[in-house]
């Protein structure tokens, strides 16, 4: 890059935007400045986030029970019918399903249980006389023992026996099959009755109380043995048991699902009608659940008719108010934070996070529950990872662009875009000067905070129910729980995969440790006290104005890292030696000034310090004029211009010398550009700072720093100097953060060359006395 041409970040903020992005394209990172790419950023973020709006509603039903309707009066234009309200009808449709009863059918396997008790006794005498144990065995159940018993008896007492106990499990049989001998639990059946369907067109209803299960088989089944039998006619009616656990009812989940959705399908969907010409909601009303009905059955009714056209109008609305809400934060980057607009990563990440907020709105609004779930759009956990990563007011505006999104898509809804607003910046601002991850307490109880005074007011404006309230505040704590938890998660994975800076991070580098620094005090050890003196100036004068401490005091602990390389150059470092520039011209004393950004930004990238750091070290001198040798240059060419006037030279020779010299310097012989740093100029409060504090620190070593007037003097000049030099223009300082700063350095280093009591000498004859 030429001496005399723009700097990279001037590039990008003028019509030169080109040629920086050529730059970056040549080293691989063009894309990040590219137009094309940042408009193509911008437009996908519209168009895919434009998606989770919904397309049907209007402003009718975008109201809530106990609001006043404040637009004008609306008058029914046509006859329409009065469609319930979503949770209402899908209640009365699961009321229905749950009101329609099992199905059951009759098996015809029972009737064969009934035949073989009726032949029980027969079939049994003729297996005996054939002597046929097996046969016994397998048609009855009986053991081996009670056939062999049985076989030993008289055949007319085993008749009677066999007889005895046929007819009495015949009619208890008959009895359960009668009342309904069910496959299933009882437990299984909730309702009071069931369905037998007997035929296509016939169906009994049975009440469950009559109903006869395994379990209650079985009860009744041990009482008839104990009135009926004796002991061994016990044991045989046991073992006939599994044939008699045979049910003639079973259930049919087919038939029940196809009752249940026909029960579901016959609950209306409509109140009623609004007839043409009446009065839907008049101005000054309360809105109550019958006019809310009628608002949005009136919507959704305009909505089915319209048709296809009024999807793509709603679209394309819904296309213009996303852009609104998105221009909030474009305009914002482009006038304020120029380098995040025209940095594409930047503007794509602050984008993907507005996409991630419209996500959450339209996930929460897909489920039909009356559980707050809108307090889990986790705009509190964005906000906070854009205070970290980006700033705090950053936070605060994309915060309120993140809450109207989510009113929007949730239906202009006032009381989540009130909440997320102030949980939003609360939170913010308790990352604002983030240190340590125990901070991460004081987050919750700040957004839980945000949450709980809209709920609180509107429960009051609205008379909400206090269970519903109560589930309000619990799902706010849970969110305001999990949002700091998920934000410092987040914050992990983005700081490794993008290498992105945050607080944390920062503290880190507060380390007088740092190789960086052990190598520039060994080598460069009056830059290094320099710096540290720099360093608290600058984080005190922070603290002041409530900027970024943590960043302008790392900031200061590098930004002459670079003097290592030439130490024996700076005034500061030039002890017991000569000094260096008087036998060079004060062009090169310039050059080797300004070498030590560069150097510097050779260092920081060797080390990889992060770029928050690294931009402290070219933007504390800014453009500045190396005013010294500047001075120093311009009296070496008035000098030389001298010299030439002195000469006995004829008049003509020496007007012709005369305009030669006017000429050379009109032709920039002494040119100032030359003797400026390349900058960029500071860009934030921080930067600024570090540019004040740097020179300040500097010249208090050429003054009584205990003398008040004489300090207040230097640091004006200082000020002014920068003011007037447009060195400030960029970073947002006020003029009362100014006189806060100044005040600032005045404190600390009065404090710095305060003055010690000197201490008497003991004298001699009393030193002598002292002595044993």
């Amino acid at each position: 890059m030429g001496k005399n041409e723009p700097t990279l970040f001037e590039k990008l903020e003028t019509e030169s935007e080109k040629e920086a992005s050529e730059e970056l394209s040549a080293s691989g990172e063009g894309w990040r400045y590219s137009r094309l790419v940042r408009v193509g950023v911008i437009v996908a973020t519209v168009l895919l986030t434009t998606l989770f709006f919904p397309i049907s509603r209007s402003t009718e039903d975008q109201f809530r029970i106990g609001a006043e309707w404040q637009q004008e009066s609306i008058i029914a234009e046509a006859t329409f019918p009065i469609y319930k309200p979503k949770d209402q009808y899908s209640r009365e449709m699961q009321e229905a399903k749950d009101r329609a009863l099992p199905v059951f059918l009759p098996v015809p396997e029972a009737e064969q249980t009934l035949q073989k008790l009726r032949t029980f006794s027969t079939t049994l005498s003729n297996a005996f006389q054939e002597r046929n144990a097996a046969a016994v065995q397998r048609m009855t159940g009986f053991s081996a023992e009670n056939v062999t018993r049985l076989a030993l008896l008289t055949e007319s007492r085993r008749n009677e026996i066999t007889r005895h106990l046929a007819e009495t499990l015949l009619r208890f049989q008959e009895q359960a099959y009668k009342q309904g001998f069910i496959n299933l639990s009882r437990s299984f059946v909730r309702k009071g009755d069931i369905a037998v369907q007997l035929s296509v067109n016939e169906e009994q209803i049975r009440p469950l109380e009559s109903i006869v299960d395994s379990a209650s088989y079985k009860a009744r089944f041990d009482e008839l043995l104990q009135r009926n039998f004796d002991e061994w006619e016990r044991s045989l009616a046991s073992e006939m048991l599994p044939m008699l656990l045979q049910a003639n009812l079973q259930y049919s989940p087919a038939i029940t699902d196809e009752m249940r959705s026909l029960a579901a399908e016959s609950v209306p969907k409509t109140l009623g009608l609004v007839r043409k010409g009446e009065t839907i909601v008049a101005k000054g009303d309360v809105i109550n659940a019958q006019t809310l009905a009628k608002l949005q059955s009136s919507s959704y009714t305009r909505f089915l008719y319209a048709g296809r056209n009024q999807g793509l109008r709603a679209f394309f609305t819904n296309l213009l108010h996303l852009a609104l809400i998105y221009s909030l934060i474009l305009v914002y980057l482009y006038i304020i934070r120029k380098r995040l607009f025209f940095d594409n990563a930047q503007l794509a990440g602050l984008s993907a996070m507005l996409f991630l907020v419209g996500f959450f709105s339209w996930l929460v609004g897909i489920f039909e529950t009356q559980l707050p779930l809108q307090y889990f759009i986790l705009i509190p956990a964005i906000s906070m990872l854009v205070g970290i990563i980006y700033d705090s007011r950053t936070a605060s505006i994309t915060t309120i662009a993140f809450a109207l999104l989510a009113a929007a898509i949730r239906g202009r809804d006032y009381e989540i875009a009130l909440a997320m607003a102030l949980a939003g910046t609360f939170a913010g601002y308790t990352v604002r000067d983030l240190r340590s991850r125990t901070q991460l307490f004081q987050s919750m109880g700040f957004i839980a905070l945000g949450y709980t005074l809209p709920a609180l007011m509107f429960a009051v404006r609205y008379s909400t129910p206090l269970g519903a309230f109560g589930l309000q505040i619990l799902f706010a704590c849970m969110s305001a729980v999990l949002c700091p938890i998920l934000t410092f998660g987040a914050l992990f994975l983005v700081e490794r995969m993008f290498n992105i800076t945050s607080d944390l991070r920062l503290v880190e580098y507060d380390n007088i440790n740092h190789p960086l620094l052990t190598e520039l005090n060994e080598k460069a050890p009056g830059t290094y006290q320099h710096t540290l003196m720099v360093a608290r100036l600058a984080e005190s004068a922070a603290l002041a104005i409530e900027a970024n401490s943590i960043l302008v005091k790392v900031g200061a602990l590098f930004h002459d890292i670079g003097k290592m390389r030439k130490a024996e150059y700076f005034v500061e470092n030039q002890i017991n030696v000569g000094n260096k520039h008087d036998k060079i011209a004060p062009l090169k004393s310039a050059s080797v000034i300004k070498q030590h950004v560069a150097e510097g930004l050779v260092l920081a990238k060797a080390y990889k310090l992060p770029s928050r750091i690294v931009d402290f070290i070219p933007m504390h001198h800014g453009t500045m004029l190396i005013r010294y040798f500047y001075v120093k240059a311009l009296d070496e060419a008035k000098e030389k211009e001298r010299e030439a006037k002195d000469k006995n030279i004829e008049k003509s020779i020496e007007k012709s010398i005369e305009k030669s010299i006017e000429k050379s310097i009109e032709k920039n012989v002494v040119d100032e550009a030359q003797f400026r740093y390349l900058g960029p100029r500071p860009n934030s409060k921080e930067t600024g700072i570090l540019m004040l504090a740097d020179a300040v620190e500097a010249a208090s070593h050429t003054i009584d720093t205990n003398n008040r007037d004489e300090l207040d003097d230097v640091i004006d000049k200082i000020f002014a100097e920068r003011i007037l030099d447009k060195q400030l223009d960029e970073c947002d300082l006020s003029m009362q953060e100014l006189v806060l700063i100044k005040e600032s350095f005045v404190k600390n280093l009065l404090g710095a060359g305060h003055q010690r009591v000197k201490y008497k000498a003991i004298p001699k004859e009393e030193e002598e006395i002292a002595q044993p």
